[in-house]
């Protein structure tokens, strides 16, 4: 089977997403057709990132949204008396449709994102570390890189509060940003990198830092968002 390389998996991810927004539009499309006007374009920022929005209204109650947000985060983190210098690269661009009663400020929504977060952590041990069930010395460790990503899909539902001022509208929205298991690549640089007892270590310390990445699958999304209306 062939293997694809980072820009390809990129485009087909690409692809994959603009297909599935593509049959969405297209199943709402025989109900929505006659309905569709534009209702908003805006900015946002929140945990998932900072970025814009359009909505276009396809019911009286139901606006569908193109969303695009991303962010770099550097942070500091021990994982099982490592210290790590973390890097969390947020990306999510996707659809969300929103049920906006009349009346109310409040209205619920659910989305579907195509989703490039992911976890990067450096550790250079200055001292012996202990990696899985064994002591090792800075050279035979070297560096310890970790990749934690996750689903290319993730699902979000949520509701909002909105405030509307003339053409102007403010929103916060809180909700689940669901986006499956960590998946860990960890390696080393050092003398022993390719040592099977030190692999067999490796394996062990990074099971562990899928237990401490674990929460991440459930990812709070909270954002403040700031539109001006059509």
């Amino acid at each position: 089977m062939p293997v694809l390389n980072m820009n390809e998996e990129s485009s087909m991810k690409t692809i994959t997403t603009a297909v599935s927004a593509l049959a969405l539009m297209s199943a709402l499309a025989p109900v929505c057709a006659f309905a569709i006007e534009p209702a908003w374009v805006g900015a946002r920022a929140g945990t998932n990132g900072v970025g814009g929005e359009v909505g276009v209204r396809i019911l009286p109650t139901v606006v569908l949204r193109g969303v695009g947000q991303g962010y770099d985060y550097g942070y500091d983190q021990t994982i099982d008396g490592i210290a790590y210098d973390g890097n969390l690269k947020l990306g999510s661009y996707g659809l969300q449709a929103d049920f906006r009663p009349p009346i109310v400020p409040f209205y619920v929504t659910a989305g579907i994102f195509a989703n490039d977060n992911q976890f990067d952590l450096v550790a250079t041990p200055a001292t012996n570390v202990v990696i899985g069930n064994t002591s090792y010395t800075p050279a035979q460790v070297g560096t310890l890189n970790t990749k934690a990503t996750f689903n290319d899909v993730a699902y979000f539902v949520g509701a909002g509060l909105k405030l509307e001022l003339g053409p102007i509208e403010t929103a916060l929205e809180a909700g689940v940003y669901y986006q499956g298991d960590p998946k860990v690549v960890y390696t080393s640089t050092g003398l022993l990198a390719s040592n099977p007892s030190f692999q067999t270590d490796l394996a062990i310390e990074s099971a562990k830092i899928v237990d401490e990445l674990d929460a991440a699958r459930y990812w709070p999304m909270v954002t403040l968002m700031g539109r001006y209306k059509f």
